[in-house]
């Protein structure tokens, strides 16, 4: 009597970062809509916006918020080891499973990644093991993950960007927040587009670190009607939603951060839109509007949106509606 035929190997591949174990386990788990090669490795393809691990979930995002959901955590034990299944683009039945370990090696962390459960697809198991062996499969996942992991001395001065970040969700934090005129944003439609709008930086800049042509950045999508009340929807609530708000936020400056200074001269076709019309068709460095115009205008505009919506002096000092 024989035992059963053993399923096809793991596939193991791993880096070796120069940091402690708890700043890698950081980087892969909350910025990971800052490395992950979305433009080759996403469901969404150009469309694509981040992916991040959500209230145990692995989601992506598209630029106008639509989500799809690549897996669900099984393990999280920061800051050694993450296991959680893997489906991007199908039906959590066709799940395999992938576990990161995050192990001191001197003063760097060696990250082990280990992709299994290949026999749960029978006859199919080779074949659904194929595209995640080889050039730019996993090897080529980690590469960007180290390229953030690392430590590096020529990304750009992003004090003005968080400042004006702070700013506004310190605003919306302050709620108190009444209606909103006929025809303008109420608060919730507000942060929606701040959202929407960081979905579409993130997606820039990877395009950049991709080398991808033509780039465009166009904000009509974040001011679409039907996509603002759906990106409010996905909040059940107003502390929800500026809690979302900030991570997006995170990690369109994570995103940013990875450029040097060559990449940040990228010169990109900008296509802005203001209440319907064109108020901007020009090519820019990204820089420019990825880091000068949004600390100098976008955000401190849309602050201001939110504290004319306060009723009176005293509003601030509400609870969050």
């Amino acid at each position: 009597m024989t035992g059963a035929r053993p399923g096809p190997a793991p596939v193991l591949r791993s880096t070796t970062v120069s940091c402690a174990p708890d700043a890698a386990f950081g980087v892969f788990t909350e910025r990971l809509a800052a490395w992950w090669p979305l433009p080759s490795h996403s469901v969404f393809g150009d469309r694509a916006g981040g992916v991040a691990f959500e209230g145990g979930r692995l989601v992506e995002r598209a630029v106008d918020g639509t989500e799809s959901v690549w897996g669900e955590v099984i393990t999280w034990e920061p800051p050694h080891r993450l296991v959680f299944s893997w489906h991007p683009g199908q039906a959590p039945e066709q799940a395999s499973e992938v576990e990161v370990r995050f192990l001191a090696d001197g003063d760097a962390t060696r990250v082990e990644l280990e992709h299994r459960g290949w026999e749960r697809f029978g006859d199919s198991a080779m074949a659904r093991r194929r595209p995640y062996v080889g050039p730019g499969a996993w090897g080529h996942v980690l590469d960007h993950f180290a390229g953030l992991a690392e430590p590096r001395h020529d990304g750009p001065d992003l004090t003005a960007l968080r400042a004006a970040y702070a700013a506004f969700f310190d605003e919306a934090s302050a709620g108190g927040f009444g209606d909103a005129p006929e025809g303008e944003w109420d608060a919730a439609r507000v942060l929606a587009h701040v959202a929407l709008n960081d979905l579409a930086m993130t997606a820039t800049a990877h395009a950049i670190v991709h080398r991808r042509s033509d780039l465009e950045f166009a904000n009509l999508v974040c001011q679409d009607p039907a996509v603002l009340a759906a990106e409010v929807a996905r909040s059940a609530d107003h502390l929800e939603r500026v809690a979302r708000g900030r991570r997006l936020a995170e990690a369109a400056m994570a995103a940013v951060s990875r450029l040097d200074p060559d990449q940040l001269l990228t010169p990109v076709h900008c296509v802005l839109h203001h209440d319907g019309e064109v108020a901007l068709d020009d090519v820019l460095p990204w820089g420019r509007l990825a880091v000068d115009l949004q600390a100098a205008r976008h955000l401190p505009a849309h602050a201001g949106q939110l504290a004319d919506l306060r009723p009176g002096p005293t509003a601030s000092l509400r609870p969050p509606g």
